[in-house]
């Protein structure tokens, strides 16, 4: 499908922060249960899409549907409140203009803030048409009763009409009738079986919203009962209000659990506030509430945990918006511990060559890393009876980390630089000079690393000097409140010696608790994004040139995807881009599939992915889904759940999804040991995808991804004759 065509359909899916086809579908049939309407709204969206596009506004947000559906919003409404004829027209042009204009101007403000611009841009749209509709003479306030089933007698006469009536007057269950009703009027309508239609869309789309859905109008219901209500709200207010915004803080912007369907009933009393004190106010200005109260509601909940100092574990904000509650919360169990810090993390590596001890952690109780500078590591060399010296340990040589040498954990810039401190004799420490001899850099802002009780004298760098990841700033030594040779590694937000201490993962290392650091490899375990803990040893793990040469994807790579058995038909070209965020992502341009993926020195690793389960790509994407780049221990590692293929069980496993979970996929990854001799022979990585649930496992994809002289070369996927054989290329 176009991109243009693509974007007014996600348009409407984005009434539900979601980019599900069969959903936006559904709802463009639901809006034509008032035909007028309909219309309006499917034109103001394709302008503004048009509008966007030629204006050079940001494609990403225009082809998320993110510009227009505000836009079509607009042309819901204003059939609602004025009659249907040329000047009706006129405006629903003018007011997709306005709406495109609001959403890139509040998307550009709020963005910078973290924060949504939701349907603001609807709403004061809305109120500028219908304050200046008066003073122009051929806009005629619409007849709702009325003029509709005219028009539905013009198009099918009285056998249509007499359809609509009597689906008008079918006799539904009078609270489902409600529910179906409050999902209509998301789309400005009040009708339970445009709302049956809504329904279908958001249970194909997600469970997890469906749920919340459902768990909102119960709430309303039961807060009204406790109210003494005589009625229910209106079903506007019910569905663009109440419901909606429980999806939004429910599921959408925090990740789905029991504490977040917590959060959402809580929405419900804001909500009704907001709405009981607005729309009174607004009336007496003969203005609408609209969805402002849901707008409110939505921003205020998620301004609150983005102002917390600790986030905490029970309402997680969603990191990377992947429009789908279940999306968003199988990605976030899938992720292994600390395998990525977020946007902006600077992969940090031991500051050391080879396997020391970590003899002080964060905040074990040991004697200095305390209060604000308890997220801090230390480390000394052991031999194979745990000691760090030979000898009698009472000379400074006769420890072994003594002048090692200490690396630059990551790139940076040096900040500070003291190395005029004298070393301790063994047993005694110099609390006037704290922190010894130390060198600070700067890796990013609000990112630096401190490296403490260095050898006098043995500074090799200056402040101002730039240097990389591995290069030697100094020698460890015993200067400062170090009563024995060691080195102090801190993470901080500031540059002054000794500022408080972040706790800060580092990228790769591989660590073992054993007491000998002499060890064969695989007692060890390949740690990502971990701290080490205290009496581990842990080292660099050695690089894979190979692996990591191949899995070198930098933007503007392209590779050339060819069919084995067709050699001669056109091949697929997928290419490396990034977005906003400076994430990156391959892209096939046959088929718009999109891989989004992270890579470093250690570790190559596939984050999320979107278009169909038949591409190329997503072979590719389960295939290499997390490949080390270095030499150590393969483990299993989760997969997100949106990897099932069997529907009843996804659709069982989504609706208990945030309280339980019975489903576990995983990735399993082998390669052949690394001997003298193979470094330019192919390296097949063999790869399966497994889905485990009550006591069953089930395999989704077995794979062999062949690397060779540096280079990515095929894919099978699957065995027998009907395998899957790609070939790769690079692409000029």
């Amino acid at each position: 499908m176009p991109a243009y065509f693509r974007a007014i359909l996600h348009s409407y899916s984005m009434l539900f922060f979601s980019q599900h086809r069969g959903l936006a579908a559904l709802l463009v049939v639901a809006s034509f249960g008032r035909p007028w309407a309909g219309a309006a709204g499917l034109g103001a969206a394709a302008l503004a899409v048009a509008g966007a596009r030629l204006g050079g506004f940001r494609r990403d947000y225009t082809d998320l549907g993110a510009y227009s559906f505000n836009a079509l919003l607009v042309g819901l409404a204003l059939p609602l409140f004025l009659a249907p004829g040329w000047a009706l027209g006129a405006l629903v042009v003018v007011g997709a203009g306005l709406a495109l204009l609001l959403s890139v101007a509040l998307g550009g403000w709020l963005g910078g803030r973290g924060l949504p611009f939701l349907s603001l841009p609807f709403v004061l749209v809305m109120w500028l048409l219908l304050l200046g509709a008066g003073s122009w003479p051929a806009l005629a306030p619409a007849e709702p009763g009325a003029y509709w089933l005219n028009d539905l007698y013009a198009v099918g006469g009285p056998r249509l009409v007499a359809l609509a009536s009597w689906a008008g007057d079918y006799p539904w269950p009078p609270l489902l009738a409600t529910y179906l009703r409050a999902l209509s009027a998301v789309l400005l309508q009040d009708s339970a079986w445009a709302g049956l239609l809504v329904a279908a869309g958001l249970l194909w789309q997600s469970r997890i919203a469906f749920s919340l859905s459902v768990l909102a109008f119960i709430g309303v219901e039961v807060i009204h009962a406790l109210g003494g209500a005589a009625s229910t709200p209106e079903a506007y207010n019910l569905g663009a209000n109440y419901i909606v915004a429980a999806v939004a803080v429910g599921g959408v912007f925090v990740v789905p659990s029991l504490a977040s369907y917590g959060w959402a009933l809580l929405s419900l009393p804001v909500t009704a506030v907001l709405l009981g004190g607005l729309a009174p106010l607004l009336a007496k200005a003969g203005l609408p509430a609209l969805s402002l109260p849901f707008c409110l509601t939505s921003l205020l909940f998620l301004y609150v945990l983005l102002l917390r100092e600790t986030p905490g574990r029970w309402l997680v904000l969603v990191p990377m918006q992947r429009y789908s509650p279940e999306a968003n919360l199988y990605a976030q169990l899938a992720q292994p511990p600390g395998a990525s810090a977020g946007l902006g993390y600077v992969p940090l590596a031991l500051p050391f060559l080879g396997a020391w001890r970590c003899t002080q952690g964060y905040t074990d109780g040991g004697p200095t890393h305390q209060g604000a500078w308890g997220q801090a590591l230390d480390f000394a060399i052991t031999d194979a009876d745990g000691r760090t010296y030979h000898g009698a340990g009472q000379a400074l040589s006769d420890y072994y980390c003594y002048n090692k040498p200490v690396l630059a954990p990551a790139d940076g810039v040096v900040e500070e630089v003291v190395q005029h401190v004298e070393d301790n004799a063994i047993g005694e420490v110099n609390t006037r000079q704290n922190w010894g001899n130390t060198i600070v850099l700067r890796h990013a802002p609000g990112v630096y690393s401190q490296l403490s009780h260095l050898r006098a004298h043995s500074a090799r760098v200056r402040p101002g000097d730039a240097v990389r990841r591995g290069d030697v700033l100094a020698a460890c030594g015993s200067s400062g409140r170090s009563p024995e040779p060691h080195l102090h590694f801190q993470v901080q937000a500031t540059p002054a010696i000794g500022s408080p201490t972040l706790a800060y993962p580092l990228a790769h290392f591989l660590e073992s608790l054993a007491p000998c650091p002499c060890q064969p490899l695989g007692t060890e375990q390949l740690y990502y994004g971990a701290v080490p803990q205290l009496g581990s040893v842990v080292r660099t793990p050695p690089a894979q040139p190979q692996l990591s040469q191949a899995l070198h994807l930098p933007p503007g790579y392209r590779l050339a995807v060819q069919l084995a058995a067709a050699p001669t038909a056109p091949p697929q070209q997928w290419e490396v881009f990034t977005d906003a965020y400076n994430a990156r992502y391959l892209r096939c341009h046959q088929t718009g599939a999109v891989a989004y993926f992270e890579q470093d020195e250690g570790l190559f690793r596939f984050t999320a992915y979107y278009g169909p389960r038949q591409a190329w790509l997503y072979k590719f994407y389960l295939a290499a889904y997390w490949v080390p780049l270095v030499e150590a221990p393969l483990r299993a590692v989760p997969l997100p759940l949106t990897v099932v293929r069997s529907l009843w069980l996804g659709w069982l496993q989504d609706l208990v999804a945030p309280f339980y979970r019975f489903v576990r996929p995983t990735f399993e990854l082998s390669r052949p040991a690394t001997l003298p001799g193979l470094a330019g022979r192919p390296l097949p990585l063999r790869s399966r995808v497994v889905v485990a649930y009550w006591g069953r496992r089930r395999f989704v994809q077995e794979a062999t991804l062949t690397v060779s002289e540096g280079a990515l070369t095929a894919l099978t996927v699957g065995q027998g004759p009907a395998a899957l054989h790609l070939t790769f290329a690079a692409a000029i």
